[in-house]
């Protein structure tokens, strides 16, 4: 359900779709395919979704040739990286090494053998997982695929919520117990959030860690307020375990500050802000960005851990 890997099909019949359907369908919703013709808007209107990789069958194309299409797709900087995957007929070693020469990175021969196009997928998209900043910590996608992701749902027109999440008072605890153990909460803090997410989200639903105990979850509006106050109630509930019993009894930590006085820190608490398109539609990431970044503001003037939708409209 969470950071499923999507897909763009290119073709002007339903040959591919279909079998490709059927073959990643036993994937537990690890993928999503969406098929586009090979019209140049078509193509165009499909890419906004930023797919993770792209699959041509090349037979059918009836609008445009194939080396004109690889041409337009490789010539937008958003996709110089985004693997391409040919299936074809044509079984020539000069074909095959044309097309690897244009710019595809991988070539499947018809008919179609299922285990081979499973796996080639499958190994493609560990190597996507692999090269795009992913977090050594808790295997989340990073930056890059944040913006992507908000990217394809502000292309998709649907409604959707973005949860900003982080921690309060994690380097005072980082001070006291050591790095190993901060990795530990972040750790943590990633398991909340994935089975929050996993108990009350959609398909499609994506969480991704942008660095130290910053994360970001773009989910379903429908859901996205009882994911934010669960996350919020099992980190409460939860995060005492990463503290001595004596200053869990106590409710907080002495650290020194700059200029190196003991000073007292509350246990952790989390806030989860959260902005959608509910009441602003947004044009960019930026603006998203820059929601995000005052409703979090605002949520950590609040006490303790905390839940704030941002249900502001946009001024007339």
């Amino acid at each position: 359900m969470i950071n499923t890997k999507y897909i763009i099909l290119i073709e002007d019949n339903d040959e591919l779709s279909e079998i490709a359907r059927k073959i990643l369908g036993k994937e537990e919703n690890k993928y999503q395919i969406a098929k586009t013709d090979s019209r140049t808007k078509s193509v165009k209107e499909a890419l906004l979704s930023v797919p993770d990789l792209i699959i041509i069958n090349e037979d059918s194309l009836e609008y445009t040739d194939i080396y004109s299409l690889i041409e337009s797709i490789r010539k937008a900087k958003e996709y110089t990286i985004t693997p391409i995957v040919l299936v074809s007929e044509e079984r020539t070693k000069e074909h095959k090494l044309d097309m690897l020469k244009k710019g595809i990175e991988f070539y499947i021969k018809k008919p179609i053998d299922p285990d081979y196009f499973l796996y080639t997928i499958k190994n493609i998209s560990r190597l996507i997982s692999a090269n795009r900043c992913i977090s050594a910590l808790t295997g989340l996608p990073g930056n890059v695929q944040v913006e992507n992701e908000l990217k394809r749902k502000m292309a998709s027109k649907k409604t959707y919520a973005v949860l900003y999440i982080d921690l309060d008072n994690f380097k005072s605890y980082n001070d006291k117990y050591g790095f190993m153990n901060g990795d530990e909460v972040i750790k943590f803090t990633s398991d909340v959030i994935q089975d929050a997410i996993q108990r009350y989200g959609k398909k499609g639903d994506f969480l991704g860690h942008i660095g130290g105990d910053d994360f970001v979850a773009v989910v379903d509006y429908e859901n996205a307020k009882k994911i934010g106050r669960t996350i919020v109630k099992v980190f409460d509930d939860e995060i005492v375990k990463y503290y001595t019993e004596e200053d869990a009894t106590k409710g907080w930590i002495k650290v020194p500050n700059r200029k190196g006085k003991l000073e007292k820190y509350p246990i952790m608490t989390i806030t989860v802000a959260m902005i959608s398109n509910k009441y602003k539609k947004y044009a960019t990431t930026l603006e998203i960005g820059e929601d995000g970044a005052s409703v979090k503001k605002k949520a950590k003037t609040i006490e303790g851990s905390t839940f704030l939708e941002d249900q502001r409209r946009p001024r007339s």
